[in-house]
């Protein structure tokens, strides 16, 4: 009889074991997703303003510096620094044109995954070697900006495009360029490509 009990005792011993590995991560996964716990990171970890929903910039018909429709030998993993203004670039714009070809030179080796270009009117005249590209209704543009944005924006804004001219984020002109270097430097190394 004491065999029996022995036996029994070391199969609940198992169904114990059993339960622990499987029943107990469910139960404590389920406790931390639906519980009380705050198991997510209060803030978020980019200084820009997240777009979402998603604006692509080609949607908008964008044309380069000679009129003709924006064509770009662009990579996946290449980054756009884009200085979005209005029909004259102020003092405010020129020195985000400035701060986004410092962003590009402090990236280091990664520099010629990054490009530099305005964004404005058709009428907008820029005297830098910075490409322009120009919108034929830049109106339409900035209020799609606005709309996937908590907050206004004010023109001139940096804004950090993809390889497919999807906007990702926003910074405004008062926002340092350390925020959009910062930014910049975690794109660039989650979509390096292999």
């Amino acid at each position: 009889m004491s065999t029996e009990s022995s036996g029994q005792r070391r199969g609940q011993w198992v169904l114990v074991g059993i339960v622990a590995v499987f029943v107990v991560p469910i139960c404590v996964a389920a406790l931390f997703v639906l519980g009380p716990f705050k198991w997510q990171p209060e803030n978020t970890v980019n200084y820009g303003e997240l777009v979402s929903p998603v604006v692509e910039l080609g949607s908008f018909n964008p044309t380069d510096s000679n009129a003709r429709p924006l064509q770009l030998s662009n990579v996946p993993g290449d980054w756009f620094l884009v200085v979005l203004h209005d029909n004259e670039c102020s003092p405010a714009c020129q020195r985000l044109v400035e701060d986004a070809e410092r962003i590009r030179v402090a990236i280091g080796r990664d520099r010629d995954r990054v490009n530099v270009a305005t964004l404005g009117s058709n009428e907008a005249i820029l005297f830098s070697a910075t490409p322009h590209w120009a919108l034929p209704d830049t109106l339409r543009f900035f209020n799609a900006l606005n709309a996937s944005t908590p907050s206004n924006i004010i023109l001139p804004t940096l804004l950090i495009l993809d390889h497919r001219l999807r906007v990702a984020l926003i910074y405004g002109p008062t926002q340092n360029a350390q925020a959009a270097l910062n930014d910049l430097k975690r794109l660039l190394k989650a979509s390096a490509p292999p």
